[in-house]
């Protein structure tokens, strides 16, 4: 088969990490190309990822380095050009990563996603992924059958109860996180994780309203006018990474409404999933944070372009969710297809580029038969051989 790899945004990180995996997996009995911009922004390609494949001499490379490149990206200057050189090379298979959805829906042959498979609190190996037809599609399933459900169940049974009943459970229960944090108990609480932000981010462009975190909580603070108060915990990435100056300022400034956690609890456990148990519910744009409200059975308000699996059951009006997180009548995501939809997520969906088993047939299986429960346990075993071994997935 011809595979191409379309990368525009893609980081030396992830092509290190986890394309050059898959590359490798997928050329063995394959024709692969890959087509990207040269490097710009902390994306795209150059010498240095180009030396990481001289062990692969078969593959063919395209790359643009003319003055529209940096648009590729997000919005491209060349889409129809860009359309037709692909639709030139008759791929059979593309696999994408980047933020300009509109022209790789342009695309011939099977078109997916490489997105973060991650979902908290699972403790999923380092580069696992998802490959799907459109990113930040969160939490959808397929229609299941009552045996379909059952085996799901019985599959993550000897996980589930070590998952649902943490160590992180019983400090909320004991009140530690919430003196710790200074919240008040006069308010419902709103969490707000608040998201990646750095230059290199270019899928930020796809973002609900405000287009930074300092202007989004000015924006959520109007609104919610003090009745609610609103506790944020920062993108690990922008604590190592990005100016967080303005941010500060603008909580010291409203004390009395907001408070930003630093990202590590006491005992060493972790805000977010801390703050998630505690909340009265949650602000998401298209945050990985929703595997974890669905698991805490935290209420929603989504805004967002994209789909949301309806057992999350996520508002989408502010001040309407406002008004139900006051009178403490909010409906939080379906605790028992939650726990369908964390056994299918790791069973079907998702695919460990590092796992030794892994092959480029599985990977084209994969994008072949999206749904495909002869495989479940199989890749279900590669995810849980060290849950039983985690002391708190939740830590």
């Amino acid at each position: 088969m011809r595979i191409l790899f379309y990368l525009p945004v893609v980081t030396p990180w992830w092509f290190e990490q986890i394309i050059l995996l898959l590359i490798e997996k997928l050329a063995v009995e394959n024709e692969v190309h890959i087509l990207a911009p040269t490097h710009w922004q902390g994306t795209g390609l150059g010498q240095q990822q180009f030396d990481l494949c001289a062990h692969l001499p078969q593959l063919t490379w395209h790359i643009v380095n003319d003055k529209d490149h940096p648009s590729m990206r997000t919005d491209a200057v060349q889409r129809e050009q860009i359309i037709a050189f692909v639709q030139s090379l008759k791929p059979d298979v593309v696999l994408c990563r980047t933020a300009d959805f509109k022209t790789a829906a342009g695309f011939p042959g099977i078109v997916r996603h490489i997105t973060e498979g991650g979902a908290d609190p699972l403790p999923l190996p380092v580069g696992a992924v998802h490959l799907t037809e459109q990113p930040f599609d969160h939490g959808l399933l397929p229609a299941l059958g009552e045996d379909h459900q059952a085996r799901l169940h019985t599959l993550i049974e000897p996980f589930w109860e070590p998952l649902v009943n943490s160590r992180e459970a019983q400090l909320t229960a004991q009140s530690a996180f919430r003196e710790w944090a200074c919240l008040p108990d006069d308010r419902p609480i709103l969490f707000l994780p608040l998201e990646y932000e750095n230059a290199e981010n270019f899928y930020a462009i796809h973002r609900v309203g405000s287009a930074t975190n300092v202007e989004l909580v000015k924006d959520v603070l109007s609104q919610l006018d003090g009745r609610v108060f609103l506790a944020l915990t920062n993108h690990p990435l922008n604590e190592l990474y990005v100016d967080n100056s303005a941010l500060e300022e603008l909580v010291q400034a409203h004390g009395d409404k907001v408070r930003l956690l630093p990202g590590e609890a006491p005992r060493g456990s972790r805000s977010t999933a801390m703050l998630m148990r505690t909340a009265d519910g949650v602000l998401l744009g298209d945050s990985k944070c929703y595997s974890l409200a669905g698991l805490c059975g935290t209420p929603i308000i989504r805004q967002s372009r994209f789909r949301t699996g309806d057992w999350l059951n996520a508002n989408d009006d502010l001040d309407a969710f406002v008004t139900a997180l006051i009178l403490g009548d909010t409906t939080p995501p379906n605790a028992a297809t939650a726990r369908t939809w964390f056994a299918y997520h790791a069973a079907n969906n998702l695919i460990s580029p590092k796992a030794s088993s892994l092959t480029g047939q599985d990977i084209l299986d994969r994008l072949e038969n999206p749904f495909d429960p002869d495989r479940w346990e199989k890749n279900l075993g590669v995810f849980s051989v060290s849950w039983s071994q985690s002391e708190d997935m939740l830590a």
